[in-house]
């Protein structure tokens, strides 16, 4: 069975922005207002986006403990950008073979993410067949 996905930090506005976590966190990507997207829709806002992937469940945790860590240790700047621009936020994606998906988190990894300000948003897709 697969379970895989991807951990996004990501800011965006209407607005320029200058965004700068300096080596520690190097943008994964950078969509500028009115670039290109899928299916030729223009995107309607900057943003600044940082991703980490993880290809199993036991990955998942650590990865999600590694971006956890690092937005923590600069949480000051993160509130700092919470204030200027219109959305910073954490997005969780989930995908699984799985029918139906019941996940766990360790209090550790609560407790961190309540350290955080910002929106954390869990996207479960699964693909399973269930079974009589």
């Amino acid at each position: 069975m697969k379970f895989n996905g991807e951990i996004v930090f990501s800011i965006s506005d209407i607005k320029p922005m200058a965004v700068d976590f300096g080596t520690d966190m190097i943008p994964t990507k950078f969509i500028n207002k009115d670039d290109i997207l899928t299916f030729g829709i223009k995107s309607s806002k900057y943003r600044w986006i940082y991703e980490m992937k993880y290809n199993d469940e036991k990955e998942f945790l650590k990865v999600l403990e590694r971006m956890l860590n690092q937005l923590n240790e600069k949480k000051s700047y993160i509130n700092d950008l919470i204030e200027l621009y219109e959305e910073v936020k954490v997005d969780i994606y989930i995908r699984s073979d799985f029918a139906q998906i019941g996940y766990s988190l360790p209090s550790y990894i609560i407790k961190k993410m309540a350290l955080l300000e910002c929106p954390i948003s869990f996207d479960i897709l699964s693909f399973g067949l269930s079974i009589n």
